[in-house]
C-alpha cells in the first residue's frame, strides 16, 4: 500500500536524508528516510544483513514511490541524528566538537542496536567529558576547573537519562559519577524527576540506598575536624570547627543536597577561614578519605571494582578494531 495513503499519521520526509536516486526507504515514526543502501550496510553489518534480503513487495506492504518501506522500531528523532552521523561527516565530529546532549544519546542507543562501533566510541567519548572515571578529573569538572564540550541542561534529569542509557549499552564505567551526580542532590529532585519512572526497579534502589551512603561517607569524611585545632594551630580555629561539628550533626536527619566529593565544610575563602597549619592537615586528611570513598563507590553501587570497570572501558575504547 502506498504510504501516502496512509492518513493516520503525517508521515514526513526527513529532506537532508532523502535521496532520491537511492532505494533504500527507511521509517522510523513518522519519518521516511531515503539512503544509499551500500554506504548505510559499509557502516553496519545489521543494515548491511537487513538490506541483503529483498524486501516483500505485498499488496499490504508499505511503499514510497513503489520502493518497499522498511520499519524501524526506533525513536524518529533517533533515527534522525543516527542517519546523520553517517551521511553527513560534519555532523557529529569527535570529541572535543561541540554537540548536544540528545544528538549523544540518540547516536549512542542506535549506534549499539546497529553495530556501528566507530560512532558507539565517538558517542561515549563525547559523554565521558560529562561524567568522568577518574577522581581528579571529576574534582575539576565538579568545581568548575574544567567544562564539557556538551551542551547539555544541568539537572537531574539528565543524570538520570545517562544512568539509565549508559547500563542499557554497558558503558559501566561512567555509572559512578552519573549516579554520583544523581545521589548528590536531594532525594526529594530525583524523585519527582518525570524521568525517574523510566529507571528499573534495581535502578531506583540504587538511587536511594546509594543516598543513605552518601549521608554517613559526608558526615564521616569530617570526622578529622575532631582532631582540629592542630599542635601547632596559629590562629582561634576552634569555634570554627565547634560551629561546622553542630552543622554536620543535623545532615543525616534532613534531606538536603550532598556532595562527599566535593569542599569540605570549612573551605572556603576571605577573612573567616582555619589558619595555614589547620588548612594543611585537613586538606590531607580531608583528600585521604575523598580518595578512600571513590574507591569504595563502585561497591556501593553494586558494580564491579574500579580495576573491572577500566577494562570494560578500554576493551570498547582503547582496545577495539
Amino acid at each position: 500500500m502506498p504510504l501516502q495513503d496512509d492518513t493516520a499519521v503525517a508521515l514526513e520526509r526527513v529532506q537532508d536524508l532523502w535521496f532520491p536516486d537511492a532505494t533504500f526507504i527507511l521509517r522510523a515514526e513518522n519519518k521516511l528516510f531515503r539512503v544509499y543502501k551500500h554506504i548505510l550496510g559499509a557502516r553496519s553489518p545489521v543494515f548491511r544483513d537487513m538490506a541483503s534480503f529483498p524486501q516483500p513487495a505485498t499488496p499490504e506492504g508499505d511503499t514510497v514511490d513503489g520502493i518497499p518501506v522498511v520499519r524501524l522500531h526506533d525513536g524518529g528523532a533517533d533515527a534522525e541524528v543516527f542517519l546523520r552521523a553517517i551521511f553527513d561527516s560534519s555532523f557529529f565530529m569527535p570529541s572535543p566538537a561541540a554537540t548536544d546532549f540528545p544528538i549523544i544519546i540518540g547516536v549512542m542507543r542506535l549506534s549499539h542496536k546497529y553495530d556501528v562501533s566507530y560512532l558507539f566510541r565517538r558517542a561515549l567519548s563525547h559523554l565521558e567529558s560529562m561524567y568522568q572515571h577518574t577522581l581528579p578529573e571529576l574534582q575539576d569538572f565538579c568545581m568548575g576547573r574544567t567544562e564539557s564540550h556538551v551542551s547539555y541542561f544541568s539537572s537531574v534529569d539528565t543524570d538520570l537519562i545517562t544512568v539509565r542509557e549508559v547500563s542499557q549499552v554497558g558503558a559501566l564505567w561512567m555509572l559512578p559519577a552519573a549516579y554520583y551526580a544523581v545521589c548528590e542532590v536531594s532525594s526529594k529532585k530525583f524523585l519527582a524527576s518525570e524521568v525517574w519512572s523510566a529507571l528499573t526497579t534495581d535502578e531506583q534502589q540504587t538511587c536511594l540506598k546509594s543516598q543513605v551512603e552518601f549521608v554517613r561517607a559526608t558526615v564521616s569524611a569530617h570526622n578529622f575536624l575532631r582532631s582540629l585545632p592542630a599542635q601547632a594551630c596559629e590562629g582561634e580555629c576552634s569555634r570554627m570547627v565547634s560551629e561546622a561539628l553542630t552543622a554536620l550533626s543535623s545532615w543525616g536527619k534532613i534531606d538536603r543536597d550532598l556532595d562527599p566529593l566535593g569542599p569540605w565544610v570549612l573551605h572556603k575563602d576571605g577573612d573567616d577561614q582555619l589558619c595555614s597549619e589547620c588548612m594543611r592537615y585537613a586538606a590531607a586528611a580531608y583528600g585521604k578519605v575523598q580518595l578512600e570513598f571513590w574507591n569504595s563507590l563502585p561497591d556501593i553501587l553494586g558494580l564491579p571494582g574500579w580495576n573491572e570497570l577500566k577494562q570494560m572501558r578500554r576493551a570498547v575504547m582503547e582496545d577495539a578494531p
